[in-house]
């Protein structure tokens, strides 16, 4: 972050060089836009390196609809979320730039978006005066927000007349001296918080400092009065951005820096190290005495990759043809990139593909999905380095009904390679040896900046081969290493069956942590629907005691069930792979009517369950 005089701050949010891949991002801005472009090179070489490149591809994704919310005002965006009466709570910061912590300002506010979808939403200033805020929540109609020092309240959603007196401070946060801390997205499960607190680094971006706190680089919880903090996990540097999935499992972005060598998207388990140390390797503190987790995606920092230097906030997809995935922006780079994950041997490992783009320069930093399905997208000014003093459009990411495009919708491990699943049949005769090019990389953790990427690896496509529905497509890899491992992809001729198109985009890129011992299914799901298009064959239900049914799955590759109760409330869910026989409990005396949702590729089907 630039300071008070523009000097670099943090080196995590500084704008190395990278190149992206795939299309090449195009700038079609009015005047000044060599001024710009010029301004962007000199900030991006203070800060050691060239100005950043954004996401690789230029265009909006063909099933979505991209346009600016036509608001009077725009905002630095720091927090997204919705009250129950769907009004969007909108959390802005005055000051981006600067470790040391800032004086309270009228900026670094609170605003209520009134009917947000239409062509003529208001906003209105309800809380301000915070010194640098970082993320906000709502939990039953209230709404709580992290602040650069503490962690507030907001009594008042209604309009108020001194938005500076509409706030009330629950806890200070436990800070060490250092000037990098934030607390940044708390997420809100069974009664407590968790947010993700950055590590103690050095002005520079450098991690060679003993924590100045006990709680520095952990994902803390917290209860919501503020008078108890635990720490969760550690290993955290930068992770500006934490989202849930639909079962509550936690997941947090971290940036790239000292120790960790790319942007990570990791699943937070309790007692794990995530790899960042705050302090010399002869003196580890609290964090680097546990278990190690390995992300479950590394986001490629610097190559020809997704947008990777400053991920941000995810978001978790719910519903639709991406339903189960999630989406993240980049607070150093527009666009969006994509994340496919699988369960393999107990833990989450997957893909990250780029996604949609077309923001201009506006950075993505905060992200949030509206009731209706559209997704509202935070923006901060890219200036070749983390946002400078500009202020950016709130974006809204609309589906278009019936819309798709061709493009790999995820990988998924098997035992001697990988199978690319496609949204539509593949061309089998564009299908290749020749057509899927693969590498490989580690990344080894280190106290360098720019260090960590190990060299790539080729790898040899042994054999390909297509499933029955042409959808899947076998891609047979020998010598794959695992753990900490990226595996490339990269598409070169292979198109749709339907009309010869090309993929959306031609890149993907798999983090193998370990191998699955799943092995290469042709016939695979589509073909035993042929047989039989009834979910009955595939999931057979049975009362198994109060409150508990059990489920025979008869499905082949990776699955999901969730139940749900009827006002669709999920009460209980289970992943997996295959067939077998599992057990769902919606609670010792929950007995009554459910809906059982199973989820498998693409396709997602309902039934009901009583019990």
């Amino acid at each position: 972050m630039p300071d008070k005089e523009g000097k670099m701050m943090d080196g995590d949010l500084e704008g190395k060089g990278r190149i992206g891949g795939g299309r090449r991002m195009g700038r079609t801005r009015c005047t000044g836009d060599k001024a710009w472009m010029v301004l962007a090179g000199l900030v991006g070489g203070i800060a050691l390196g060239p100005v950043q490149a954004a996401l690789g591809m230029d265009a909006v994704h063909p099933a979505f609809e991209l346009a600016a919310v036509p608001l009077p005002a725009k905002y630095r965006a720091m927090g997204m979320a919705f009250l129950p009466d769907g009004r969007m709570v909108l959390l802005t910061a005055g000051k981006i730039g600067g470790g040391e912590i800032p004086e309270p300002d009228p900026e670094s506010a609170v605003y209520l978006i009134s009917d947000i979808a239409s062509a003529s939403p208001s906003a209105v200033k309800i809380a301000s005066m915070f010194r640098q805020p970082s993320g906000v929540n709502v939990v039953d109609d209230k709404i709580f927000v992290s602040d650069r020092d503490a962690f507030y309240s907001i009594p008042s959603n209604g309009n108020v007349s001194d938005p500076a007196a509409n706030r009330v401070k629950i806890a200070a946060w436990p800070m060490g001296g250092n000037w990098h801390h934030w607390v940044f997205t708390p997420m809100y499960r069974n009664g407590y918080f968790y947010a993700p607190y950055s590590g103690s680094i050095k002005q520079g971006g450098w991690s060679d400092v003993p924590a100045t706190s006990e709680y520095a680089g952990a994902l803390i919880k917290f209860d919501p009065a503020g008078k108890t903090f635990e720490r969760f996990a550690g290993g955290l540097r930068s992770p500006n951005g934490a989202n849930m999935n639909d079962a509550g499992e936690m997941f947090v972005m971290d940036n790239q820096g000292s120790w960790v060598p790319g942007c990570a998207f990791m699943h937070m388990k309790a007692d794990r190290f995530y790899g960042h140390r705050q302090s010399p390797p002869q003196a580890p503190n609290w964090a680097e005495k546990l278990p190690y987790q390995p992300p479950a995606v590394w986001i490629p920092y610097p190559s020809a990759s997704a947008a990777g230097s400053a991920t941000s906030q995810p978001v978790y997809i719910d519903k639709g043809a991406y339903a189960g995935q999630w989406l993240a922006g980049d607070a150093n780079g527009p666009g969006l990139t994509r994340y496919a994950l699988e369960l393999v041997k107990g833990d989450y490992q997957g893909t990250v593909f780029r996604f949609t783009n077309g923001m201009q320069n506006a950075a993505i930093n905060r992200m949030v999905r509206a009731p209706d399905g559209t997704y509202y997208l935070g923006s901060l000014e890219h200036f070749g380095n983390w946002p400078g003093s500009g202020l950016m459009p709130l974006y809204k990411l609309i589906p278009k009904p019936g819309a798709s495009a061709f493009e790999m919708y995820t990988i998924q491990s098997l035992k001697d390679g990988f199978e690319i699943v496609f949204t539509e049949p593949v061309d089998r005769a564009s299908v290749s040896t020749a057509a899927i090019s693969v590498k490989q990389w580690h990344y080894t953790r280190q106290n360098t900046y720019f260090g960590g990427k190990d060299a790539d690896e080729p790898r040899t496509v042994a054999r390909t081969d297509v499933s029955s529905d042409g959808k899947r497509v076998y891609v047979q890899i020998p010598g794959l290493k695992a753990m900490d491992y990226v595996v490339a992809f990269k598409l070169a001729g292979i198109k749709s069956a339907a009309g010869g198109k090309a993929p959306w985009d031609n890149e993907a890129w798999y983090t193998l942590n370990a191998v699955s011992d799943r092995a290469w299914d042709p016939i695979g799901l589509a073909a035993r629907q042929a047989r039989s298009n009834s979910l009955d064959v595939r999931l057979q239900v049975s009362a198994a005691g109060p409150g508990r049914i059990k489920v025979a799955v008869s499905m082949p590759g990776a699955w999901s069930l969730a139940l749900r109760s009827m006002d669709g409330r999920l009460v209980a869910r289970l992943d997996g792979y295959g067939s077998g026989t599992h057990l769902l409990s919606a609670g010792t005396d929950a007995c009554g009517l459910y809906l059982l949702e199973a989820r498998t590729g693409a396709e997602t089907f309902t039934r009901k369950a009583m019990f």
